[in-house]
This record gives C-alpha cells, sequence and structure tokens, in this order.
C-alpha cells in the first residue's frame, strides 16, 4: 500500500515497506496480498505484542474496525493450522474465508508467513520458526487452504522479517534437519555474530521456507520473502536473539481489507 501522506517509508526486502506516520504510528506492510484483497501487516518493536490491549490500539489506530472477531494462537513451534475463530487457541496457524475475522501470530525472530488465495475469499497466517518449518508447518497451511478449495497454484506467499542468515547460528542439532535442502546451511564465516560455538554454522530461514513452498507448488513469481534481519536492525523489530527471552514480542495479522 502507498504510504499516507507525510509518512516516512522505508523498503525492508521482498516489497515489504516499514511506514511511520507522522503523529508516530508505525507498522510493516505487506503489500502484495492487495490484489486478493487482504490487507498484512506486522506491528513495530514500539508495540507489546502481549499486551492485547496494546495491539488492539494500533489496529485501531490503522483503521481496523474493533467489532471483527481477534483469532489468536498460543504457539508451540508446532504444525497445527487451525480454521479460526475468535479468542486462542494452541496451534501455530490460522486460515479462515470469511470477513469479519482478524487472524494473529507473534514473531521475535521467526517467520510470520501470509497465504492469499488469489481468486477466492480465503487466507491463512502461519508462525514459522526453525522448529515448525523443519517439521512441515508451510506445507500445512497449504494443506488447510487447498482442503478448504484453494489451488496452491492461485496461492500468494509473503514471508516476513525475521532472523537471517547473518545472525542464525545454530549446532550440528539443527543444522542437519535442513541438510537436504540446498541453500539452507551456509558456512559459518557468513555470521557476523560472534559464534558461541566451535561446531555451528548459519542457517538460512528463508531457503528453507522457499524450498517448503516449491515443494506444495507454490509458483515462484507468487512468492515475496523480507530480507530485512530482525536482529540487525533494533530501530524496527523486536528480536530473541537480540533481546533475550520474555522480552516484547510484534504482532503479524492478516484480515480482509475494510
Amino acid at each position: 500500500m502507498p504510504a499516507p501522506a507525510g509518512a516516512a517509508a522505508v523498503e525492508l526486502g521482498g516489497g515489504f515497506i516499514h511506514v511511520r506516520r507522522p503523529d508516530g504510528q508505525a507498522a510493516v506492510f505487506v503489500p502484495h496480498l492487495q490484489s486478493a484483497g487482504v490487507a498484512g501487516l506486522m506491528s513495530p518493536r514500539t508495540v507489546n505484542a502481549r499486551n492485547g490491549d496494546e495491539v488492539r490500539n494500533w489496529l485501531d489506530a490503522w483503521g481496523f474496525s474493533s467489532s471483527r472477531a481477534f483469532a489468536q494462537v498460543d504457539q508451540v513451534h508446532g504444525t497445527d493450522v487451525v480454521a479460526a475463530s475468535a479468542g486462542t487457541r494452541q496451534a501455530d496457524g490460522l486460515f479462515t474465508d470469511g470477513d469479519d475475522v482478524i487472524l494473529s501470530v507473534k514473531a521475535a525472530d521467526c517467520a510470520p508467513v501470509w497465504f492469499a488465495d488469489m481468486s477466492a475469499n480465503r487466507f491463512a497466517l502461519v508462525h514459522a520458526g526453525w522448529r515448525g518449518v523443519a517439521d512441515g508447518i508451510v506445507s500445512a497451511a497449504v494443506r488447510a487452504l487447498t482442503a478448504s478449495g484453494s489451488s496452491a497454484s492461485e496461492l500468494a506467499v509473503a514471508v516476513g522479517p525475521h532472523l537471517q542468515h547473518c545472525c542464525f547460528e545454530v549446532g550440528p542439532e539443527v543444522s542437519q534437519r535442513f541438510a537436504g535442502i540446498p541453500g539452507a546451511v551456509l558456512a559459518p564465516d557468513v555470521l557476523t555474530v560472534e559464534r558461541t560455538r566451535d561446531d555451528s554454522v548459519a542457517l538460512d530461514l528463508s531457503a528453507a521456507i522457499t524450498a517448503g513452498l516449491r515443494e506444495t507448488g507454490i509458483r515462484a513469481e507468487q512468492t515475496f520473502v523480507a530480507t530485512a534481519c530482525t536482529r540487525c536492525h533494533p530501530e524496527y523489530f523486536h528480536s530473541y536473539r537480540r533481546n533475550g527471552s520474555g522480552g516484547p514480542l510484534m504482532a503479524a495479522i492478516a484480515a480482509r481489507r475494510e
């Protein structure tokens, strides 16, 4: 979406845009889904997504009606993608074909991934960390949508800002889960952070996610991946790797455009 008049806009790679309005309100927008009638956005570092009131106030500031149901997940780094309903369910993804619900997942280095059917009123949002990606959260989201009537070839997918390979140090117990994916496991010399162990390498989560998308039939030209690293940009993002556990999270949102 175009930035509002007077707003400052910064490209985050893959077409993602960080927008800050003159009144201080900020958000990361996912423009690729607009042609499907889906609004995708992510809260800034100034909003603590652990606080529901803060998230709703932020959504109100960006024009989302408080009368719409708010569906969230109690994330467990698994692969369950469930039909959205008001309230919180234990899963790592949500899908819907309705207009009256807002989908939400939380992230702070893991990747939020938006799916939108370009020819039907159906979309999904998942939380994709390395565990979920290794176990198949991407294919689970596509299966949930295709079981509801979508075609994989008609899905547009946007992979939001997350920890990039420059900062994603992992040991062999993690890297072996991705060893068969081209480009997912990289030499440790690509890391720009100080290594904490001698046997570590770098993980390219984007490569693992996009490989999973290709396997499900998602077209490359319909896939958009943010290249900004959450750890490298404290001015925009919270980061677990930078700030430690227990801190604020970011909310990723998917909803029908009003």
